[in-house]
């Protein structure tokens, strides 16, 4: 989480254009990744809808931009639910706008442009296949 030793993935929030920032920042801060989930499928709440000016395409992408922000927050590690590593997956891809791809996909995908992120994915993947030999150590 925030404030934490590991690499939070900014590229998604540089890429963000200077028109629609203050928006993008606002949400960053404040909102939880629940709040911006909600935002993302059903429209920006009517406090946010007052505050900024912004069309649906221009809001989604804001969204999209914060949502992956924001899961790149989360450390993954052992302890860490599987079942919480993939909806958070599952989140990431749908963000990203791959919605269906599968980790590895997903890995790839953000390779280039965010390799802090494709790293997360990959730390995701680790995890989970670390957790599978401790279960399974034949």
């Amino acid at each position: 989480m925030p404030g934490s030793s590991h690499d939070v993935d900014p590229t998604f929030m540089d890429k963000v254009p200077l028109s629609v920032r203050e928006p993008a920042l606002d949400l960053i801060r404040y909102a939880a990744l629940k709040e911006m989930l909600l935002m993302r499928l059903n429209g920006p709440t009517d406090f946010y809808t007052h505050k900024y000016n912004l069309t649906p395409d221009q809001w989604n992408y804001v969204l999209n931009a914060v949502i992956l922000t924001k899961i790149s927050y989360f450390q993954i590690s052992m302890h860490f639910p599987n079942v919480y590593i993939d909806k958070l997956l599952e989140i990431a891809a749908f963000a990203a706008g791959k919605k269906g791809c599968n980790a590895s996909e997903l890995y790839h995908a953000m390779l280039k442009d965010h390799p802090i992120f494709a790293n997360w994915v990959k730390t995701c993947l680790i995890v989970k296949q670390q957790k599978a030999r401790m279960h399974n150590p034949n």
